[in-house]
Order: structure tokens, then sequence, then C-alpha cells
């Protein structure tokens, strides 16, 4: 019965503003029912995924989110979720803190020479009003995904927690409507030449969440995320248009992203990687992306964390495993993530 649901809940096209189910009784009578994607949100935040998270919030039914370690430690990310979370105004989402480490328990990558010391800058976040939910998030969304079947898994940080709940469990790859992950790229890395941030950090829980065999798998890397870029004119806009003081914090922390944007690369903005990845679930009409052969590289050496896109092209290719994401309506995604962030 929970893959029949599952099935049924794939059939249904991701919902977000610009989608709904129609149904027509005559020619001049029809029922439109919107509803919003009902998802997971995985993340490290992180400057880009607070963006995500808002993005996520206002456009999905966020059933919680969980936090993994990876642009800064565990305990950072999981109180910067928390403190998002109540800065939104919604502190009734239950926050699950994950993995520190990769699944090969090594000390892992961090990104504090970017995001600093606590993942928000030279940002100073309130106090979250209340600790995690739980310490469990692997256990956490096996147990809800089995409770209800057709919820998106939105990754924005390293696999790991979604690796170990579909180790753990791999019924749920069943139960799932789509597992979709900000991370990999078609061509150069970011943090090597060959490897994206979250890709190196835990290429093995790439491997298993890729391999996995879910037929909605969409990769959202860098050769999409870097499109969309918000410069300080954009930023400058956005603050003139905040509603309310409290939002402007949003603003704060894409303006120092844009800093070590110019600081550390030749960008010429700030890419906010993490919210494309839910706007291709709440807004799939924005996105556009083709069905490739994905592998990640694990050994070790200078390619570890590479995520190798198989585009050639030969008359009979492998199997696609994974959607890779080519093209953003940059224009339309600008203009939503200002009516998100100015709201």
């Amino acid at each position: 019965m929970r893959r029949a649901l599952a099935r049924l809940a794939r059939q249904v096209p991701a919902a977000g503003r610009s989608s709904c189910l129609e149904h027509e009784h005559s020619a001049n009578y029809r029922v439109a029912i919107t509803t919003k994607p009902r998802i997971i949100l995985d993340c490290d935040p992180g400057l880009d995924d607070a963006i995500a998270m808002a993005m996520a919030i206002r456009h999905g039914d966020v059933v919680g989110i969980t936090t993994v370690g990876g642009n800064v430690d565990l305990a950072h990310t999981t109180e910067n979720a928390l403190a998002v979370c109540d800065i939104l105004g919604r502190p009734d989402i239950p926050v699950h803190g994950g993995h520190d480490l990769p699944l090969n328990g090594s000390t892992g990558h961090r990104a504090n020479d970017f995001h600093g010391p606590r993942g928000t800058g030279h940002i100073e976040f309130a106090p979250a009003s209340r600790p995690a939910s739980s310490g469990d998030a692997a256990a956490w969304i096996i147990e809800t995904v089995r409770a209800e079947p057709g919820i998106h898994l939105i990754a924005t940080g390293p696999l790991t927690n979604i690796a170990y709940a579909l180790r753990q469990a791999p019924d749920i790859v069943d139960l799932t409507a789509g597992i979709t992950w900000m991370g990999g790229s078609t061509g150069n890395g970011n943090t090597t030449p060959g490897a994206e941030f979250n890709a190196l950090v835990d290429p093995e829980a790439v491997e298993i969440v890729f391999t996995s065999g879910h037929p909605n798998m969409t990769m959202a890397g860098l050769n999409v995320t870097h499109q969309v870029l918000l410069d300080r004119t954009w930023t400058g806009d956005l603050r003139v248009r905040m509603a309310d003081e409290s939002m402007t914090v949003f603003c704060d922390l894409l303006e120092y992203y844009d800093e070590r944007q110019h600081e550390f690369t030749t960008l010429a903005g700030a890419a906010i990687h993490d919210a494309l990845a839910v706007v291709a679930v709440t807004h799939p009409d924005l996105v556009a992306g083709v069905r490739y052969p994905v592998q990640v590289v694990t050994a070790d050496g200078p390619t570890r964390g590479m995520t190798l896109v198989d585009q050639r092209p030969v008359r009979y290719p492998d199997p696609g495993n994974v959607r890779v994401l080519e093209w953003v309506n940059v224009a339309k995604t600008k203009e939503l993530l200002r009516e998100t962030l100015s709201s």
C-alpha cells in the first residue's frame, strides 16, 4: 500500500505557486486545488542555507528540518537552523540534529573561512527560543517518511544524514516523492578543481544516495547555481523593500556573502546555491534538466568528490540515474527571491 501511495505521489506534479491540480466538471467550470509540496529540508546553515530555509518555509509545507555538519560544525548548524526558524516566525517547525562527521569518520572539511566561525559571518543571531527536537536526524527522517509517503527530501549540505537513512531503511526510497540535492557540478569544483564542497565533504554518502535507485533524483550543481548571482545593487534594493525590520538580517547575510565571494572568487555576486534546490521543488517551471548517468569519485586523490556527469553523445548511453539541472530562469528566480525575502 505504501509503495502504491508513493508511486501516486510521484505522479502528482511538484506543487508551488504556479502549479495546481485541476478537476474539470464542464467546459465552463473548473475547480483548482493548489497545494504546497511537503518537504524535509536537510541543511548546514551557513549563509545560503538561511535563504533556502526562507524559500522552503514560504513556498513549501516544511514537515521538519534536519541539520548536518558541513559549512560549520553540527552544534552551530543546528543552532543557526533554530534561530532562522525564529526569525521567520516558525518556531513550531521541528529541528533535528544529525551527523557532524562524514560516513568514513574523518574530521571532514569545513568552510569557516568563507561562512565565518559560526556560519553566519559577522552577523549574530539572537539565541534560539528552544532546543533541537532530537539528535538523530536519520531516525526521524525514516519514521516521518514511513508515516507519510510522498514527502520530498531537499538536501543543501553534505548528504550524510540522507545516506544514513537510506542505508538503514532502503524502503523509504519508494516512499519519498523525490530527493533534490544542491551539490556537485558538471564541470569544475569550488573547493578543489574537480569537487564541489558538499560532494567533497562526504562523497561516500553521495554514492549511496545516487545509487539508491530513486526515479526522481535531482542534482542542482555549480553549473546551474552560478547562473543566479545577487550583487550589492540587488541586495540594496531588497533592503529598501523590506516590510519587516527583523528580515533585514537576510540582507546582512547576503552582503557579507557577496564580500566573501569577491574575496575568494571572481563571481560577480553571491550565488544562492542552496535556494535553487528549493526552487526546483516549489517552482519546477523555473528550472530544467536532463537525466544523465552520474558517478562520484570516492578514491583519495585530487579528484575525490568529483561528480562525473556522462554527457557524451553516444548512441547507446548508460541509463541515467540523476536529473542534472542545466538551466534556470534567472530573472524570474531573482524576482521570486526578492518577493520571498521582502514579504
